[in-house]
């Protein structure tokens, strides 16, 4: 009987700790419901969603949710939103915005800074 609860203790700490280190290999799991946000795209470089909305290149930040964030810096958290709404900002174009009609008009600017603030939206 010892022998059982000892593995089932085992088996549920490598259960953990898998799941723990997957936080840190792909964007927040929320977001990936094309249902609901069809036109998010993964940055698997930052973890961070991003896209084209209104013409403008757009990407997930970290601001209230940096608090709590434990994961590589530069990553977005891949955890935390606000009632199903994450933080984001409008991507710095070299002192303006970035124009775009896709998403895939946005990769140049990825691991640019924010142009404005991170807010939750």
């Amino acid at each position: 009987m010892f022998y059982l609860l000892k593995l089932s203790v085992v088996f549920a700490a490598l259960f953990c700790l898998g799941e723990g280190q997957r936080q840190y290999e792909t964007c927040n799991p929320w977001f990936a419901y094309k249902l609901w946000y069809p036109d998010y795209t993964c940055n698997e470089e930052n973890l961070c969603w991003y896209g084209c909305q209104k013409g403008y290149c757009w990407s997930q930040c970290n601001a209230v949710g940096k608090i709590s964030w434990d994961g590589p810096l530069g990553t977005c958290n891949t955890w935390y939103h606000l009632n199903g709404n994450l933080e984001w900002c409008w991507l710095d174009n070299g002192g303006g915005y970035k124009t775009c009609t896709t998403n895939s008009d946005c990769v140049g600017v990825l691991s640019n800074s924010c142009h404005g603030s991170c807010s939750v939206g």
